[in-house]
């Protein structure tokens, strides 16, 4: 967590339910409350400093329990096909430090202006190696080009069980 907490870029890789989430989110929220100290109540119209794609709606919706419980002073949204647009824009038009969502979801947003990514101080790619098995290659690709160049970027994958082999025979 160190590297994080320094404002570096980091890869890690760990097992389900082994904390993946507070690893990356711990050092962000520890830099956001930081320097936000003074305006925590003042977030509206606010554009995220904060980004995290997730594969699947299921795990964007964890983790934005798991960081709103771990700061609740800190708007977080999460973003992710199946739920109204109208009250994801809605919420995202007030103001919010912090989005979790799909990409699909994320790009739709941010085609239709309502998303605005160029305050984006912190990147996560959570469970990055699914995101590019299910096909979210370009999806990916099509927001890193929608982000500031300085930026922290933390990317995390999902460990394989011990005895599974994906393709390349890793485990």
């Amino acid at each position: 967590m160190v590297p994080a907490l320094e404002g570096r870029g980091i890869i890690g890789r760990a097992k389900t339910r082994t904390g993946k989430t507070l690893a990356f989110a711990i050092p962000i929220i520890k830099q956001l409350t930081e320097e936000d100290e003074d305006n925590r109540n003042s977030i509206a119209g606010r554009l995220p400093g904060v980004l995290v794609l997730a594969p699947t709606r299921e795990l964007a919706k964890q983790v934005e329990t798991e960081i709103k419980e771990s700061a609740p002073y800190l708007r977080t949204v999460c973003v992710y096909i199946g739920v109204s647009d109208t009250l994801q824009k809605n919420q995202l038009s007030r103001g919010v430090n912090i989005v979790v969502g799909a990409p699909g979801r994320l790009i739709d947003l941010v085609n239709s202006n309502v998303l605005k990514l160029g305050e984006v101080q912190f990147l996560v790619l959570d469970e990055a190696n699914q995101m590019l098995a299910v096909g979210f290659e370009e999806d990916v690709e099509t927001i890193l080009e929608k982000l500031p160049p300085q930026r922290q970027s933390m990317l995390f994958q999902q460990r394989c069980p011990v005895g599974f082999r994906n393709s390349r025979g890793n485990t």
